[in-house]
């Protein structure tokens, strides 16, 4: 079975600030990613929308199927 590693988000932070503490950069170890979720872009007033169209892109997601049984149907 492939792996699927989680991180503790908070946990991570605080491990970020003390490698930084110790004249380290974290940039070495923990990758950031810096995101808008949808709900929070569509809520923005529409001036502040256009400064973000350029770092936004929009792709098809994985396609999600759904089967079901018809019964009765002969």
């Amino acid at each position: 079975m492939p792996k699927r590693i989680e991180w503790d988000q908070a946990k991570l932070a605080q491990i970020a600030e003390n490698i930084a503490s110790a004249g380290e950069d974290p940039a070495e170890f923990i990758d950031t990613k810096l995101s808008v979720s949808e709900r929070k872009y569509g809520a923005l007033p529409e001036s502040w929308r256009k400064g973000f169209e350029p770092a936004r892109t929009v792709r098809t997601g994985k396609p999600k199927f759904r089967l079901t049984l018809n019964e009765g149907v002969i």
